[in-house]
């Protein structure tokens, strides 16, 4: 193809060399040389020697596929024969750096779209080695770029048997064809997904992120990060120890405001430790994300902390620690009412991180946030009316000289001294339906007018828009809930590879010893954290009893403690015979147990709330590509593979066929044995 406004052209060593590196591993987009591999040209053409060259070659592979078994006298060995070559062409093209790149970006449409459907192009992009770091640079991209990567992995999520091989060959498909074929998509799958940056440079995607979250390329990908048993476990684990982080912060305002400061801090300082120290646990997490998100892009570090999940996130857990900190020095809460916001920022935050756990909470999360994005216009409209008729009404009640003598009627005494501020709260009060008529005795018709005109405004007009607003709102998150649903988990999957890369970073030998140093603590750090809340959490109970008992703190705030307290060890419980598990099938110390019945009862029990809660998440039909519209008219029995019994039919019916041909061509060599030259015209036309 034809490039230009390229300034350095790498060698195909050096390519090769960069993308095995772990430099580039661990520092991605941050040296020169990782700059000029993922360098993107400005402008692809595609000149028509080239497309002939593509053409040949998807000529080659189609003859391939087909001429084994069209021709029913073709030896079945030539099967073999035909799929290693075929074999060997795809896997010299797909040798080629950045073909696949180079195809996605040419500027034509048509010529593009012409280029994807020939055979070598489908068959290259199924090839694991076709795919590098280019695809992370495309989602780092400009516009264009991200819209390449988005088709790419289109593309590789609508692959099928037929698309690769032809629906001609799709009576050679067996039950070893589908397995092999879904072996190899699985092996692309997972290249695309070890790409180093890939999933939290996805999150550039935007809008577009939600459309391709539903992919089956992405799906995998993530799925294959926060769907295996550790990170579930993580994230049942970290539910309920933000559930334990509100429990134990109402406790600590209950506890400074019923009992003295001295006492306090002499007795119970063990709930004040258990909340601080939660606090900086999720503080610290996000810090580490913000950090490798940085160290990977300055524009994703940028994206992430702008966000306004992620901004409460940050202003709640500095807010929490800062509370603490300061009920810790004061000892009292009278006249700071920022402690009571901090709680209800700490349940948002709640919901902000299970919003990926349940497709039904993510729906509801996500459609709170469009509806309030939504209903800024007509909240303007809404002030707007309370501004209008409460001026209105506050002007002519004092200029109609109403005000003046308004002895016995404690009313509209009450309504005469309102100031300009409480007119505006009680409009709002009357446009919600709160006007008693009992109210306007003794107020002029204008004023009775303008009341009743205020109401109906409010109550029949605004109230009505406001509930077609929300249920439209509703109706629209309920068709995109999967897709929602998806982009929350990809959100949580990009975060979860981004805190790896963190708390343990890839093995490097030439690193020196600061790596190895850094990954042991990294280990021994969550063995630390989870002993320290283990002390503090057993120490608050036994405090919860006796407050209990004095009646200083009540039953529910006991209850949920003890609740929270189960459910947490139940997931850390799981988590560590999960670990203990994978031991045993890792450390040659205990393979007395591997395959054992303890060992087989163990990853029963450990995975079987894993296996329970990865099947119970469902994430719909995808929308489709801006090409798969071509194929909408192709039944869904024409491309996918055939089954057991459908193969077994369409392969007896090919023996007969075979059966029948060779009895054919038997009579026809006796006809012309017995007859000399004289051959059957049949056998002349099959010559």
């Amino acid at each position: 193809s034809d490039v230009s406004d390229v300034s350095d052209v790498v060698r195909v060593s050096e390519i090769r060399a960069l993308t095995k590196s772990t430099r580039v591993i661990n520092s991605l987009c941050a040296r020169e040389e990782v700059q000029r591999l993922v360098q993107l040209p400005s402008h692809v053409s595609l000149p028509v020697k080239v497309f002939y060259s593509f053409r040949m070659l998807s000529f080659l592979l189609d003859t391939l596929a087909e001429n084994s078994f069209d021709e029913i006298s073709t030896r079945r060995e030539f099967w073999m024969v035909a799929s290693k070559r075929r074999d060997g062409i795809i896997e010299s093209v797909s040798s080629l750096p950045f073909l696949v790149r180079t195809i996605l970006l040419v500027e034509c449409k048509k010529e593009r779209n012409a280029l994807l459907d020939l055979s070598i192009v489908r068959n290259l992009m199924f090839r694991p080695e076709s795919v590098d770091l280019w695809l992370v640079a495309l989602l780092s991209g400009g516009e264009r770029a991200r819209a390449c990567a988005t088709e790419y992995l289109c593309i590789v999520s609508r692959v099928s048997l037929s698309g690769l091989f032809g629906r001609e060959a799709a009576v050679r498909w067996n039950e070893h064809d589908t397995r092999r074929f879904q072996y190899e998509r699985h092996r692309l799958y997972g290249t695309i997904g070890k790409l180093t940056g890939f999933l939290p440079c996805m999150l550039h995607l935007g809008d577009s992120l939600y459309e391709v979250g539903t992919k089956q390329a992405v799906t995998y990908i993530v799925e294959s990060t926060v769907g295996r048993p550790l990170p579930v476990y993580k994230k049942f684990m970290e539910m309920f120890l933000l559930l334990v982080l509100m429990t134990s912060y109402r406790i600590v305002v209950e506890l400074v405001y019923a009992i003295p400061e001295e006492e306090f801090l002499r007795r119970y300082q063990e709930f004040w430790v258990l909340a601080l120290s939660i606090a900086v646990y999720f503080g610290i997490h996000d810090i580490a994300i913000l950090l490798s998100l940085a160290f990977t892009e300055e524009r994703l570090a940028m994206r992430y902390a702008c966000s306004f999940g992620n901004m409460i996130g940050y202003v709640t857990y500095a807010s929490v620690i800062a509370v603490l900190s300061m009920l810790h020095i004061k000892g009292n809460v009278e006249g700071r009412n920022y402690v009571g916001i901090v709680s209800g920022l700490l349940w948002w935050k709640f919901l902000l991180h299970v919003k990926g756990m349940s497709q039904n909470l993510s729906t509801m999360i996500y459609t709170i946030m469009q509806i309030a994005a939504t209903l800024k216009y007509f909240m303007a409209i809404f002030l707007i009316g309370i501004f209008f008729f409460a001026d209105m009404i506050d002007i002519v009640k004092k200029t109609s000289g109403e005000c003046d003598n308004v002895d016995g009627d404690m009313d509209f005494e009450a309504f005469c001294s309102l100031t300009p501020l409480q007119s505006y709260l009680a409009m709002y009060g009357v446009m919600i339906g709160g006007i008693e008529v009992s109210s306007l005795e003794g107020s002029s018709p204008l004023v009775s007018v303008l009341f009743v005109a205020a109401s109906f405004c409010g109550v029949i007009v605004l109230v009505n828009i406001l509930i077609a607003i929300v249920t439209g709102e509703y109706e629209k998150a309920q068709e995109r809930s999967c897709i929602w649903f998806a982009r929350a988990r990809l959100e949580a999957a990009a975060e979860q590879v981004a805190i790896e890369k963190v708390w343990n970073p890839p093995d490097d030998p030439n690193s020196g010893i600061g790596r190895k140093i850094w990954r042991m603590f990294a280990k021994a750090k969550h063995a630390a954290f989870l002993i320290v809340v283990e002390v503090f959490l057993v120490k608050s109970l036994l405090s919860c009893e006796s407050l209990n008992k004095d009646g200083i703190l009540g039953d529910f705030l006991y209850v949920a403690l003890i609740l929270c307290a189960i459910l947490y060890h139940f997931f850390v419980v799981a988590a560590s015979s999960y670990i203990f598990a994978k031991h045993i099938c890792k450390s040659p110390g205990f393979q007395f147990l591997r395959g054992s019945n303890f060992h087989i009862a163990l990853l029963k029990i450990c995975l079987m709330p894993v296996c329970r809660y990865t099947s119970s998440l469902g994430f719909g039909n995808s929308e489709s590509c801006e090409r798969d519209a071509a194929d909408e008219d192709d039944s869904d029995d024409e491309n996918r593979p055939l089954s057991r019994s459908e193969f077994l039919g369409k392969h007896a019916h090919f023996e007969n066929s075979i059966q029948n041909s060779l009895t054919a061509t038997e009579a026809r060599i006796l006809h012309a044995v017995i007859f000399g030259d004289d051959l059957d015209p049949a056998f002349k036309n099959s010559d």
